[in-house]
């Protein structure tokens, strides 16, 4: 008879001992972050340029939506108020909307305008910044405040739909309620 050799064949390599530094690393950051330190600005920007598009999008299709909704409405006032070749305004709630209305495209227009000079600003102002940190210190804080102004007036525009819409509507179900 033979005897055979019987074989641990679980044999398990003796673990690593790893410093507790490199396991925090491990745990603040995804793996890809620390082989690639720039990989972290690199992604931020990428985000920034993918929410920004999303935003202008966004921003882009309510003023596209909310300008023909007020053009609906003041159209629909005008039909309401001229008759006989004569204004007729019997209703202050429809000359509230009326007034409200033209304020909307009013702050609608000053949005674009404002945002169109800075823009124009800062694009004769590339030329001028020489290194990164002009473009951290000069560009950057510059195009937040614009950022931040444009939302500014994207959050009035809609308080202002709100307010015309509600002030059309209203006047629409007294007129009905009146019928």
């Amino acid at each position: 008879m033979r005897k055979t050799k019987i074989i641990n064949r679980t044999h398990i390599p003796k673990q690593e001992k790893v410093d507790n530094k490199v396991k925090i690393q491990d745990q603040k950051a995804p793996q890809e972050v620390l082989l690639n330190p720039n990989s972290f600005e690199e992604k931020r920007d990428k985000l920034q340029e993918e929410l920004q598009g999303y935003y202008y999008g966004q921003s882009s299709k309510f003023s596209s939506v909310s300008r023909s909704l007020i053009f609906g409405i003041l159209a629909t006032i005008w039909v309401l108020i001229y008759t006989d070749g004569e204004l007729s305004i019997t209703n202050h709630v429809l000359l509230y909307a009326l007034i409200s209305g033209i304020l909307y495209l009013v702050i609608d227009i000053l949005h674009y305008f404002l945002d169109s000079l800075s823009y124009h600003k800062e694009q004769y102002r590339l030329d001028i910044y020489s290194n990164t940190e002009d473009i951290d210190n000069l560009h950057e804080p510059f195009m937040d405040s614009v950022n931040k102004r444009s939302f500014g007036f994207f959050i009035t525009k809609f308080i202002v739909l709100s307010i015309t819409s509600v002030l059309f509507i209203t006047n629409i179900i007294q007129r009905l309620c009146l019928i």
